[in-house]
């Protein structure tokens, strides 16, 4: 029986029978036409009679409508019902990032970004797919000429918000270069610190230094808010020109506003300690510390403490560092770091081996470990039990995670044995009951087979 040869019958075809096939195709499956442009594309070049550069332009115009119109029906999906299913959500990014790749290449026409811009911006408006981050960014990508800029301002306009009020005014101030209508919108929204810090970074890039330091000196002024970068920028300004008037003085104004205030205490500091100035520094080191209990998050008391203790002369030391060493206690790990700097070693000691209970009624101490690896040396038997424990902990009710982890302890307790005890009997012996306890799980003897 004779194959048919699909080949061969497309290689018979004349022109208008594969013209008729390929319409065929195309009013069949839509996806055929995104094919057919794609291929039209990757071999302008060779065809002949073509304008590459016309027809280049026409094409990404296409594939632009082409990749639109199939993100399109997922995103209206995804904004009718307020999210998909993620293969959706990653096809949608996949067209999306076509797209991103055609605005590259700049050559698409100022008609087609109009379209694409008026289709894709009725999704945009919906406000409910959560890929508005990812329209916004194709919109600033695609935009290039003033005309596109503009429209795109247009329709930011159309739907006033206060996000919206900051593109448009980022359009007008790094892409426009629109100086007075920057300014104009700039100066009626002058609220959060952020916003000050925008019209710094406006004067900053136009060469105006002393505007931009005037600007800041208002904004930390009046800004609500965020005000770090307000307060560096000056910091930095006044500290590289040796201004420590000036220095003090927005120093207080953070004291004042009650924002800032470890921060600029501690880049205090640092300039003095840099210009040699013991008192002042340490003047600026204690009332850092005076705001250490005031920290939003996590209190490094131990950092805190080496810092003292580096800087500071031998009787100032001696006057602070009971302080220190108490208010430490209110973090075991910080405590236990100190407790080793002092060499209460027995202390750290008995500690992670009997952990106090937390305010909560909870067992602290989860992971001693890094403490139990510094003891390891003066307390080998102690130690081997700890991480004996540990391990012991992982196995009953245990899985494959927790077997590496008790793997990981026995590691531990091998090494104190033979390289620290040089008792590798006690460890085979205690090591070989331990596999014949837990002999009827295979997962866990697997883990421990190289040890």
């Amino acid at each position: 029986m004779e194959d048919f040869s699909l080949d061969d019958k497309l290689q018979s075809l004349d022109s208008k029978g594969l013209y008729n096939l390929v319409k065929s195709l195309m009013e069949n499956n839509p996806e055929v036409r995104r094919l057919i442009l794609e291929w039209f594309k990757k071999n302008a070049k060779s065809l002949k009679k073509v304008d590459t550069k016309k027809d280049e332009v026409l094409l990404n115009d296409e594939l632009l409508m082409e990749y639109w119109g199939n993100a399109e029906g997922i995103i209206s999906e995804f904004n009718t019902y307020g999210g998909g299913p993620e293969q959706e959500e990653n096809e949608a990014y996949h067209w999306l990032n076509e797209i991103s790749k055609l605005t590259k290449e700049g050559k698409i026409s100022t008609d087609a970004k109009f379209d694409f811009l008026d289709e894709a911006f009725v999704e945009y408006n919906r406000k409910n797919s959560g890929f508005e981050d990812a329209l916004v960014d194709i919109f600033f990508k695609i935009c290039q000429t003033k005309e596109e800029w503009e429209y795109l301002v247009k329709k930011l306009g159309e739907h006033p918000s206060d996000w919206r009020k900051k593109l448009i005014m980022d359009i007008h101030k790094n892409h426009l270069r629109d100086d007075k209508t920057y300014l104009k919108e700039r100066m009626q929204s002058l609220y959060y610190g952020l916003h000050y810090w925008d019209l710094v970074n406006f004067y900053i890039d136009r060469g105006n230094l002393q505007k931009a330091l005037e600007t800041a000196e208002q904004g930390i002024l009046k800004g609500q808010g965020r005000l770090t970068d307000l307060f560096q920028f000056l910091f930095d300004h006044f500290a590289k020109a040796r201004d420590s008037i000036n220095l003090e003085r927005i120093v207080r104004t953070a004291l004042a506003r009650n924002t800032e205030e470890k921060n600029m205490l501690d880049r205090l500091f640092e300039y003095y300690k840099s210009e040699k100035k013991y008192e002042k520094a340490k003047d600026a080191l204690l009332k850092s510390y005076e705001f250490v209990k005031h920290e939003e998050y996590y209190v490094d008391y131990y950092a805190e403490y080496k810092r003292m203790k580096e800087f500071l002369n031998d009787s100032d030391w001696k006057s602070i560092e009971p302080k220190i060493f108490k208010d430490a206690q209110e973090n075991i790990y910080d405590y236990l770091r100190i407790c080793l700097d002092k060499g209460m070693k027995k202390t750290v000691l008995n500690t992670i081996l009997n952990p106090p209970k937390n305010q909560w009624g909870f067992v602290m101490g989860n992971d001693f470990d890094e403490f139990a690896d510094k003891l390891k040396e003066d307390f080998p038997e102690r130690i081997i039990e700890y991480y004996w424990q540990k391990a012991y902990g992982n196995i009953p009710r245990g899985n494959r995670k927790t077997y590496r982890k008790a793997a990981r302890y026995l590691a531990k307790t091998k090494h104190i044995y033979i390289k620290i005890l040089r008792e590798e009997s006690k460890w085979l012996h205690r090591f070989s009951d331990l596999k014949a306890e837990f002999g009827n799980r295979p997962a866990f003897l697997d883990e421990v087979k190289k040890l």
